[in-house]
């Protein structure tokens, strides 16, 4: 839970691999959704250039935090439950400045726009699942696909699931897919190409064919 606290809401969900939609098996799911609220909920937000033990700041622009009103606007109205934040903080502090407190929301469904596209703010869908099809199928159902993560105990599992997940890089058990070593990139509209590791040098090189006819010139 503490990983995906953090993945979903660190730099205000700002950055391109930040958790957008939280899919937990339906017998864990009311205890995950309880710590992970109530965590959610204890999240300092402020101005980290004031207050140095902020969690969270604000957004980076207005535009950025239209959308995550949007979102949950579309979201509350489809049937959707805010379990806590849904607004800007109040008092002092906030006079200014583009903060939304941490959201996590729950009775969400595929009609939503927060489950579709990129919200890249701070609200935290969480839906539920039955089978590990069926989570596989949730994940794969958005244009997007550049980071996914498995948290499971059994590593079969998690291969496979790593495998039939349509993302450019899968996080099992951790919540970073970023590596020096290993090629960076997404899948669908998250983007063409590989940049770190290997591959990523790719783009660096320039080729040259040379073709030899073996025979005898005459």
């Amino acid at each position: 839970m503490p990983q995906a606290l953090r993945r979903t809401f660190s730099h205000t969900g700002q950055i391109c691999i930040s958790v957008n939609r939280i899919f937990v098996q339906e017998e864990i799911a009311q205890e995950f959704t309880e710590r992970f609220t109530q965590a959610a909920a204890e999240l300092r937000v402020a101005n980290g250039m004031l207050v140095p033990d902020a969690d969270m700041g604000p957004m980076i622009n207005e535009a950025g935090l239209q959308t995550v009103r949007e979102h949950l606007a579309d979201a509350v109205d489809k049937g959707a439950q805010i379990l806590t934040g849904g607004a800007a903080p109040q008092g002092a502090g906030y006079e200014s400045g583009l903060f939304f407190l941490p959201t996590v929301l729950s009775g969400v469904n595929r009609e939503m726009k927060v489950m579709r596209e990129e919200t890249f703010g701070p609200l935290a869908p969480i839906a539920t699942f039955k089978t590990v099809d069926e989570a596989i199928s949730m994940a794969n159902d958005t244009p997007y696909g550049l980071a996914a993560y498995v948290y499971t105990n059994d590593l079969n599992v998690a291969m496979v699931t790593a495998e039939r997940i349509d993302a450019g890089g899968i996080g099992i058990n951790v919540n970073d897919i970023t590596d020096m070593r290993g090629p960076f990139g997404g899948r669908k509209q998250s983007g063409m190409g590989r940049e770190l590791g290997e591959p990523g040098l790719d783009s660096y090189l320039e080729w040259k064919h040379v073709r030899v006819l073996r025979q005898k010139p005459g």
